[in-house]
């Protein structure tokens, strides 16, 4: 059986009083397209720069290829495989 590229378990983030994702969770297998969608607002950004290690998770687990990688930097998820753009430069 094929195992999941990217598992996202029960991720959230604080910023303060303010939960800006709450558990979110999703399964990325090789081969497929996966999107994550929902309204201005909802988390999404937050929860691609806690992937991709700009933000660090307040709880939850992100496992890529087998290993958890929650809070690791970004130059490190980078040799992984695991970057991100942005919008504005």
């Amino acid at each position: 059986m094929v195992e999941p590229m990217l598992r996202v378990e029960n991720v959230s983030k604080r910023f303060g009083g303010l939960l800006a994702v709450n558990q979110a969770s999703f399964v990325a297998w090789p081969g497929r397209i996966t999107a994550l969608i929902g309204p201005n607002g909802a988390g999404k950004t937050t929860l691609f720069s806690i992937i991709t290690g700009f933000l660090p998770p307040s709880g939850g687990r992100i496992v890529y290829d087998g290993d958890d990688i929650a809070g690791l930097p970004p130059h490190r998820l980078a040799r992984r495989g695991i970057a991100r753009t942005f919008q504005i430069v």
